[in-house]
C-alpha cells in the first residue's frame, strides 16, 4: 500500500512539473511569436501609410545624413505639436533645416503630427529589413514591382506570392516568412510583403531553448522531488513493516500457549468429562485460532513470504470444488444457493488461493444474508478477463462501511456480536489475493437488492 501510495504521489509531482514548465514554454514562445506579429504588422502599416516605400528621412538617418548637433525648436505654447526635421535634398551634407517634407513624405509627417514621435518610426525603420512592393493589374497579375534588395527576388517568385495573399482572401497575412498586406494606392491595389525569415529562425531557436531549459529543469526538479518524497515516506513505511512484523511476531507467540491450553481442555474433558466451561474454552481456542492463522495469512501475503504459483488451470472446476460443499450448509441454515459456472473456463493464476478467495466471498455471502435468503454464484469469461460475482440478499451495507470494508478487523456495525462468527480479516485476506494476480474487487450493496461483491481478474 505505501509504495502504491509513494508512486501515485511521485506521478502526480511529475505530472504537475510537466505541465508548469510545457505552460511556461508555451507561454513565452506565444509572446514572442505574438511580438513577432505586432512588429511586422507596425512595419506594413508604415510602409502602406508611405506608399509601399521606405521613408526618405528614415534613409537618410541611416546614412547618418541627419546634423546630430541641430537641435528641435521649442514646443509652441498653444500645445501643438511641431512639424518635424527633414532632410532637404538640395541642401549641403550634414546641413538640416526645419520645412515641410515633400509629398512622398506625407505619411511619416502624419506620424509627427499625430504624436507617434520619432521613437516609433525609428524603431519600425530598424525593424525593416528585406521587403518589396507590387503594383497588381486588376486580374491579380503583376504589373510590376521594386524593392531596395531586388536581387533577391524575381519576377516568378513576386507573381507567385501575390497569387497565394489574393487567393487566402485576406487583405493581411503571411506566406511562410513573407508577411503581406494589400491595399488601396491612387486607385490601383499594391502588395507590400516584409521578409521575416531570420526573426522566425530567431523565434525557432528561442522555442529550442526554452523546450531544452524546461526539459533539464524537469528532470533536475524530478530527482529532487523523488528524493524528497522517498525521504517523507520512509518514516511511514518503516512503521508500517515494524507493523507487520509485529503481527508475524505476536503470531507465532500466541500459537504455543494457544496449543498448551488446547491440550489441557482436553485433558480435562477426558478425565471430568463433558461441562460447559470446557466447552467454552475450547470454543474461544478454536476461534482464536482461526484468527491467528488469519493473522499469518495476512501477514505472510503482506511480507511477500508467499508467492503465487502461477499456472494455467481449470477456473470453472476450482470454483465449483469449493461451491459444492457450500450448498448442503446453505440449504441446512433455510436458505437456498444458486450457481451459474459455465464449463471450459481457465485461468493462469494460483488456483489454492482462487478457491480460498471463493470461501471467503462464499462465506461472508451465507454470514450475512438474513433468514430464508438467496446466494448467488457467477462466473464468466469477458475476453481476457475473469469475472467471479458473489451476490446475497439481506440488509444493504451503507456507503461509509462500503470505503472500509476491506480494512483489517473492519466489521460493520450490525456484525459486531458473537452470533455472527467472524474477526474481520476474510475480506481483506480477499484483497491482497486479488491483488496478487493484478485484478480488482469491489463491491456494490443497496436496499432491497442486497449485496455484491465482484472479482475481476
Amino acid at each position: 500500500m505505501i509504495k502504491r501510495l509513494k508512486r501515485r504521489i511521485i506521478l502526480l509531482v511529475l505530472a504537475g512539473l510537466l505541465l508548469a514548465s510545457a505552460g511556461l514554454v508555451i507561454a513565452i514562445n506565444w509572446m514572442n511569436w505574438s511580438s513577432l506579429q505586432r512588429q511586422a504588422s507596425a512595419v506594413l502599416d508604415m510602409l502602406a501609410e508611405n506608399g509601399g516605400q521606405r521613408p526618405i528621412q528614415m534613409n537618410r538617418m541611416e546614412g547618418r545624413d541627419f546634423d546630430p548637433s541641430a537641435t528641435l525648436p521649442p514646443l509652441p505654447e498653444n500645445g501643438e505639436t511641431p512639424p518635424a526635421p527633414w532632410i532637404d535634398g538640395n541642401s549641403t551634407p550634414n546641413a538640416a533645416r526645419i520645412g515641410t517634407p515633400p509629398e512622398n513624405q506625407m505619411g511619416f509627417n502624419r506620424y509627427a503630427r499625430e504624436g507617434r514621435g520619432w521613437n516609433n518610426n525609428l524603431q519600425n525603420a530598424a525593424n525593416l529589413s528585406n521587403y518589396f512592393t507590387a503594383i497588381l493589374n486588376g486580374d491579380g497579375t503583376v504589373a510590376e514591382w521594386s524593392s531596395e534588395r531586388a536581387d533577391l527576388y524575381t519576377d516568378e517568385y513576386v507573381a507567385e506570392l501575390a497569387e497565394s495573399a489574393l487567393a487566402s482572401g485576406r487583405e493581411t497575412g503571411r506566406v511562410d516568412s513573407q508577411f503581406y498586406r494589400l491595399t488601396e494606392r491612387n486607385g490601383q491595389r499594391m502588395l507590400i510583403v516584409i521578409d521575416r525569415s531570420l526573426e522566425m529562425q530567431n523565434a525557432q531557436k528561442v522555442l529550442e531553448l526554452t523546450a531544452l531549459v524546461a526539459v533539464i529543469e524537469d528532470a533536475l526538479l524530478s530527482l529532487g522531488a523523488v528524493w524528497l518524497i522517498r525521504r517523507m515516506v520512509k518514516p511511514v513505511d518503516e512503521a508500517m513493516e515494524k507493523q507487520k512484523q509485529f503481527v508475524w511476531d505476536a503470531s507465532h507467540e500466541l500459537k504455543t500457549p494457544l496449543a498448551v491450553i488446547s491440550a489441557n481442555a482436553e485433558a480435562l474433558s477426558a478425565e471430568m468429562g463433558e461441562s460447559k466451561p470446557l466447552a467454552f474454552i475450547q470454543s474461544e481456542v478454536q476461534r482464536t485460532d482461526r484468527l491467528i492463522q488469519s493473522l499469518l495469512t495476512l501477514a505472510r501475503m503482506e511480507k511477500g513470504t508467499v508467492q503465487a504459483q502461477h499456472a494455467k488451470f481449470d477456473l470453472s472446476r476450482a470454483v465449483l470444488e469449493v461451491a459444492l460443499p457450500f450448498e448442503s450448509a446453505v440449504f441446512e441454515a433455510g436458505k437456498t444457493m444458486n450457481m451459474e459456472i459455465p464449463d471450459g473456463i481457465e485461468y493462469t493464476g494460483d488456483a489454492e488461493m482462487i478457491k480460498q478467495l471463493t470461501v471467503i466471498l462464499l462465506s461472508n455471502a451465507q454470514k450475512y444474508s438474513e433468514d430464508g435468503g438467496r446466494i448467488d454464484l457467477t462466473l464468466e469469461e469477458k475476453g481476457d478477463k475473469r469475472i467471479l460475482k458473489v451476490h446475497n440478499t439481506g440488509p444493504a451495507i451503507s456507503e461509509a462501511d462500503q470505503q472500509k470494508i476491506f480494512d483489517r478487523f473492519y466489521r460493520v456495525d450490525s456484525s459486531h456480536n458473537r452470533e455472527i462468527e467472524g474477526n474481520g480479516l476474510g475480506l481483506a485476506i480477499a484483497q491482497s489475493i486479488v491483488a496478487v494476480h493484478k485484478g480488482k474487487i469491489t463491491v456494490h450493496s443497496a436496499e432491497g437488492e442486497g449485496t455484491t461483491f465482484t472479482v475481476s481478474l
